[in-house]
């Protein structure tokens, strides 16, 4: 579509100007190919704002066919800084694990499960997955302030190391928002279908206020056009470096793991410590494979 936009964004003007050239060669007397210029010149700017009008729309309202992609729907942008900072060890569990709560059990692989305030926590680290799911009320409304701290920085060095602009399209999604959004998907495609590529309301990641989806400037945005762009691969091999990984890898295990289709553009914070070990030296690993952890509809959380 980006393609399409940008033919006719140059290609109308030019089509004007050799029709207006063409008139005024058979005109007798003074020819006046300056006024010609200048139309074609306004003709041009005209479509470019077009052109910009319909990218950002087709990025926040619709999706591309069999491909991954959770939602752009709400916004949240995260402006990239002029300047980065030395990185710093994030304290995660500042963030986001609270004391008390109940303790359900431990996971095959000896993690603690504990749930407060009707969250789920897997040592320390909140988790939303199809097994585990957010409460409706639940509503920080936006993404949590160490969340755009990271992505700030990472956005920052990521423009001066691959020389364009990034950001947060997609952050925080209410119930509500996403409850409408998965809905839309699934009187398009089936619910078998959606549940490939867009979660159930109360079972998003974007309502934890942790995780978002990148956008570039020029790229395709949220969809499988962003997976073989340089800015998708300087993500993929340094984003752990500020405390997010890579939620939905690529591969048919990770995809059984996660449930969810291989999305290059979707990173959720954890931490620099364990962002560097599901790094895992560029194989990323699921939370779900790390942790012991299911993730599917049909299974309950552990101890319920």
């Amino acid at each position: 579509m980006e393609l399409i936009l940008n033919i006719l964004c140059a290609l109308i003007p030019l089509i004007y100007l050799v029709i207006f050239v063409a008139k005024e060669n058979r005109r007798k007397g003074k020819k006046h190919y300056i006024y010609g210029l200048v139309v074609a010149a306004v003709l041009f700017l005209i479509l470019f704002v077009i052109r910009l009008i319909a990218l950002t729309f087709i990025s926040n309202e619709s999706t591309p066919d069999n491909t991954t992609t959770t939602t752009t729907s709400t916004t949240t942008t995260v402006e990239p800084t002029k300047e980065s900072t030395t990185t710093k060890k994030s304290n995660y569990e500042r963030l986001t694990t609270p004391a008390g709560g109940e303790t359900l059990g431990t996971t095959p692989k000896g993690y603690e499960v504990k749930k407060i305030d009707g969250l789920y926590y897997v040592d320390g680290y909140l988790i939303a997955n199809k097994t585990y799911s957010l409460p409706k009320s639940y509503n920080p409304g936006k993404l949590k302030a160490e969340v755009e701290t990271a992505a700030n920085k990472m956005f920052a060095d990521a423009q001066k190391e691959v020389n364009n602009n990034m950001w947060a399209q997609s952050g925080f999604r209410s119930y509500s928002t996403q409850e409408s959004i998965y809905n839309r998907y699934v009187s398009r495609d089936g619910q078998k279908e959606a549940d490939t590529y867009s979660a159930r309301p109360g079972y998003s990641e974007h309502q934890s206020g942790l995780a978002f989806d990148v956008c570039a400037t020029g790229k395709s945005c949220i969809d499988n056009g962003f997976d073989n762009t340089k800015e998708a691969k300087w993500l993929s091999e340094n984003a752990y470096k500020y405390g997010f990984i890579l939620r939905y890898p690529k591969g048919s295990d990770k995809v059984a793991q996660t449930g969810y289709m291989y999305e290059s553009w979707h990173f959720r914070y954890v931490g620099e410590d364990l962002a560097e070990k599901l790094y895992n030296n560029g194989d990323w690993i699921t939370m779900e494979e790390y942790f012991g952890l299911t993730s599917s509809y049909d299974e309950k959380p552990i101890g319920e």
